[in-house]
């Protein structure tokens, strides 16, 4: 009786061993129906512990009754206990929900400036200008300067100065214009009558022409050509060489008397 005792009993400590025996557990973790990696597995009772992979898979040691604990950043907290259908297929299939994040509520506002008055805070804030300092000008009204002007870059301009430097600005464009229009009509008028004239007729000095018909503009020489009245221009030209103090005759006087 005693020998059948003691098998029963070695054979029911061999199946409560082999009961209690981890195993290697396959398994796969899902966020809505997609698999995900770097999970984190531990199981509690023997302290170890498996990581996803790119596919969701894991192994762990595991034994019935043993609870896992699924974790991950994006991931809400859950435990999954192993039961006797996760011994047998040595596989087990998890599903988790994302975390969700609620954050508290955020109002905006406009920003203010620094340089800002707030309102609230000025309400009853004293006036200060120059009556309620008691200054002596505090009264007086600034005479207006009806000689000045303000232009549009905000730049206060003297009115006389501002009409003499525009006259002036305009005195001068017209003098440069005139001696422009003096200086094309003396070459054209020298081109005109040649060099061989002046020199040879009226007996100037060639490096002096220019300068004998510049003596010839009050004589109204430019008005003469300009019409076209070239014999009247002439007889002036000839007129004026007699006295010009641009001839041969009177260079060669001027050489003597040196």
């Amino acid at each position: 009786m005693r020998k059948w005792l003691l098998v029963l009993f070695s054979c029911f400590s061999c199946v409560v061993i082999a009961q209690n025996t981890p195993k290697i557990i396959t398994g796969t973790v899902f966020i809505d129906s997609i698999a995900t990696q770097d999970v984190h597995i531990i199981n509690k009772k023997l302290a170890i512990g498996a990581v996803s992979n790119q596919n969701g898979r894991f192994e762990i040691l595991a034994t019935e009754n043993n609870v896992l604990l699924i974790s991950h950043l994006n991931l809400e907290y859950k435990e999954v206990t192993i039961t006797k259908e996760h011994m047998k297929t040595k596989n087990i299939v998890v599903f988790v929900d994302s975390k969700t994040h609620m954050l508290e509520e955020v109002v905006l506002e406009k920003q203010k400036s620094i340089l800002e008055i707030d309102s609230d805070i000025l309400t009853n804030a004293p006036v200060v200008n120059a009556s309620t300092l008691k200054l002596p000008y505090a009264n007086v009204t600034p005479t207006k300067d009806e000689k000045t002007v303000k232009i549009a870059s905000g730049v206060a301009v003297s009115l006389t100065g501002l009409i003499n430097a525009l006259n002036g600005t305009n005195k001068r464009k017209k003098q440069l214009k005139k001696i422009t229009v003096e200086d094309k009509s003396i070459e054209k008028i020298r081109k005109h009558f040649t060099d061989g004239f002046f020199i040879r007729q009226l007996k100037i000095k060639k490096e002096h022409i220019n300068q004998f018909l510049q003596a010839c503009i009050s004589k109204g020489i430019i008005n003469l050509y300009t019409k076209d009245k070239v014999l009247e221009l002439t007889a002036v030209l000839i007129e004026n060489s007699k006295t010009s103090p641009y001839l041969l005759e009177n260079e060669n006087i001027r050489v003597t008397k040196k």
